[in-house]
């Protein structure tokens, strides 16, 4: 049974960041989503203490983000794969299983990679989270994990893209344009051909479990 975990909270730095993108300084650029092992006591988990972190307490995997995306006036939609292992390479990101009992969302200010700081991190409510297994060759995990976290007043965001898998949405958004695209030029030969081309991509061998989480500011 999937373990919850209390809100997503923004910390300091992570407010920091804000008010200067606010202020138009600059523009927050998103980088990576990073899951660890690290302990709380109950009042480490309260917000005041956790706004105060800076790092996640035991960092075990760092993943790109898939996405981000504008959710409103104040917030973004920011998505990522989590797996352990390399979706590409098919390499082992996780050689020991671990306990899931933190997420971090990282950021910086435009592309400078010097400033980048933990801008929001969540803890699980109970001891501990669920398990993120070793991999072995034939026990693929996946989690879409997805974040809504503020923003300045425009939705002024953006993510630093390396590669990174695209997710299912993401995909079929590219299919309805192409289907769209296709429809207009009334091309249908070409449809089927670039459709299969997109769905061959997407294939992935296991199916993401979709996880959500939201900021508390």
């Amino acid at each position: 049974m999937a373990q919850a975990f209390n809100g997503v909270v923004l910390t300091s730095d992570g407010s920091a960041l804000l008010a200067k993108a606010q202020a138009g300084e600059y523009t927050i650029q998103f980088t990576r989503m990073a899951l660890g092992n690290g302990s709380y006591t109950d009042y480490e988990k309260t917000t005041s203490s956790l706004r105060a972190m800076t790092a996640l307490r035991s960092e075990k995997n760092s993943y790109s983000l898939s996405s981000v995306s504008v959710y409103s006036d104040t917030s973004v939609k920011v998505s990522a794969l989590l797996s352990n292992y390399d979706i590409s390479t098919s390499e082992s990101l996780a050689d020991e299983e671990y306990y899931i009992n933190e997420i971090g969302l990282y950021a910086q200010e435009d592309d400078d990679a010097d400033t980048e700081i933990l801008y929001s991190i969540a803890v699980v409510s109970a001891d501990e989270g669920d398990i993120m297994p070793a991999y072995t060759g034939s026990n693929p995990i996946q989690i879409i994990q997805t974040y809504y976290v503020t923003v300045d007043s425009g939705g002024d965001a953006t993510f630093e893209g390396s590669g990174a898998i695209a997710l299912d949405a993401d995909l079929e958004t590219l299919r309805e344009e192409l289907l769209g695209y296709i429809n207009t030029l009334n091309e249908t030969a070409v449809l089927s051909e670039d459709v299969r081309r997109i769905e061959k991509v997407s294939e992935l061998p296991e199916e993401p479990v979709e996880t959500t989480m939201y900021l508390i500011s």
